[in-house]
């Protein structure tokens, strides 16, 4: 088991655990939480899969904005699975507007400690997660373990455009384009498809910044000891927008597990 969940929680959503409680407020406006839905739905559509028999993982579903729509537009079943029950409380309810509730399962676990057991889904996605999982190797070795012979791995993440390391916390695991190609098939597995998703990250963002400043000022004047801690978040969330919109190529990954 995870030593500390919470820990697992703040490295995913890059914020203090002291404010992991008012996550739900500050992110309330946004239900995909950075993941480019978009296109994960059109990687997903062009490995045809059959619809009732195909079964998705989405590790750190957040709100369930992909495992709903996927479950709503394929017919396929989908487990979600992340440690914030107020953002499964949401995936719920947007799967049951979508009347798709019973295609979807949203299971209160950190993700480590879920895929500590093999599963034989047909795809897995992790989606805007970052390196809950170590190098990009050790996260596809992780993720295999969770799909069936031949299945599929979808990353939603990205590469350093004009450098070999970013000395950051949370992107130590980040490396050039080659060196990544290498890591996501250093088991055998093969990619077989891409998809560039920077123009969406950069525009994602941008809303994404604009909203947390807001739901930031209001958080403020309901908790003025949370001030500083708030502003702090605030302000390195647009570093590391920075970051994202001119160091890193965004990018969708499809790897096929070697039989």
């Amino acid at each position: 088991m995870t030593e500390n969940p919470e820990r697992s929680i703040s490295d995913s959503l890059e914020v203090d655990q002291k404010l992991l409680p008012y996550m739900p407020f500050l992110l309330q406006d946004l239900w995909a939480l950075g993941s480019s839905v978009d296109d994960i739905l059109s990687a997903i559509r062009s490995l045809e899969l059959p619809a009732d028999q195909t079964r998705i993982l989405d590790l750190g579903c957040g709100k369930g904005a992909v495992s709903v729509r996927i479950a709503s537009q394929f017919g396929y079943n989908v487990v979600g699975i992340d440690a914030m029950e107020p953002f499964l409380v949401v995936a719920r309810e947007k799967a049951a507007d979508y009347k798709v509730s019973h295609r979807c399962q949203f299971i209160n676990q950190d993700i480590v400690d879920y895929v500590l057991q093999e599963h034989e889904f047909d795809v897995v996605i992790l989606a805007a997660v970052g390196a809950l999982f170590g190098s990009i190797t050790d996260t596809i070795a992780k993720l295999r373990t969770q799909v069936k012979s031949g299945g599929y791995i979808l990353i939603d993440d990205g590469y350093l455009k004009n450098m070999d390391r970013l000395d950051r916390k949370g992107y130590e695991y980040c490396r050039n384009y080659d060196e990544t190609i290498k890591e996501l098939t250093a088991h055998g597995d093969r990619i077989i498809k891409e998809i560039n998703t920077t123009e969406f990250s950069i525009r994602i963002n941008a809303e994404y910044q604009k909203t947390i400043e807001k739901r930031g000022q209001e958080l403020i004047k309901g908790h003025h000891e949370l001030e500083r801690d708030i502003n702090d978040y605030i302000r390195l969330q647009a570093e590391e927008c920075h970051i994202i919109d001119t160091l890193i190529e965004g990018m969708l990954w499809i790897v096929q597990k070697n039989r």
